[in-house]
């Protein structure tokens, strides 16, 4: 199982040394939770801290956008130093314009699919798509409540890109600890995010936990 834990739920103050933690606990990514108080009802992280924990690791950063206008904002992230926006179906935008922009700019993209929206919604976008990130909570907030009714969608998305042989990884994010990651594995994910429960106890032993899965 790969691990990407969220940064959102880190001791800020100490990003380093959280980021090295996460390191040696196995993490194989860094996802950052981008939200403009519209899209979701929060609001956190801009390019300049993006930037700074770029500093901090040379380790994939996937940017979670929850923005209303992903479009405008996307190469600000990719400046500062992300290598994967993740892009809401759900935003207000003409999704595959902006998908096939990010292409054409020889970056990757990711999908991203809410609670409620079905995995048909992802289908048109998942050909060229790196990952596909099913959400298993509500966005805006961490320490929901992992939605189990996510298992469905997780283990349809398996084997609609084993069946059409895409790239795409299928990384859940919500709710996320021991026992859901292992429902999540089973039920077909490759990656896992992971917040309150990493950043609540020893860092490194339950990153470790979840990568050894």
């Amino acid at each position: 199982m790969k691990v990407s834990p969220s940064v959102i739920s880190s001791r800020l103050e100490n990003l380093a040394s959280e980021i090295s933690k996460c390191i040696d606990g196995g993490a194989a990514s860094f996802h950052l939770d981008v939200m403009d108080g519209h899209f979701v009802p929060n609001l956190t992280m801009g390019p300049d801290l993006v930037r700074a924990i770029r500093r901090c690791t040379d380790h994939e950063l996937e940017v979670h956008l929850m923005l209303q206008d992903p479009g405008r904002y996307y190469r600000d992230f990719l400046e500062a130093g992300a290598d994967l926006p993740l892009i809401h179906v759900e935003s207000p935008v003409n999704t595959g314009v902006l998908l096939r922009k990010i292409i054409m700019e020889g970056s990757r993209y990711g999908v991203v699919i809410n609670p409620e929206t079905p995995f048909e919604k992802a289908l048109p976008f998942l050909d060229e798509a790196a990952l596909l990130l099913v959400m298993s909570v509500h966005p805006g907030f961490s320490g929901q409540s992992f939605i189990k009714d996510s298992v469905y969608k997780i283990r349809e998305a398996r084997s609609y890109i084993d069946e059409h042989r895409l790239k795409a990884l299928i990384e859940v994010d919500g709710g996320i600890n021991l026992e859901t990651a292992k429902i999540c594995r089973d039920a077909g994910a490759d990656v896992v995010v992971s917040a309150s429960y990493i950043f609540s106890g020893n860092v490194t032993e339950r990153v470790g936990l979840l990568a050894r899965l």
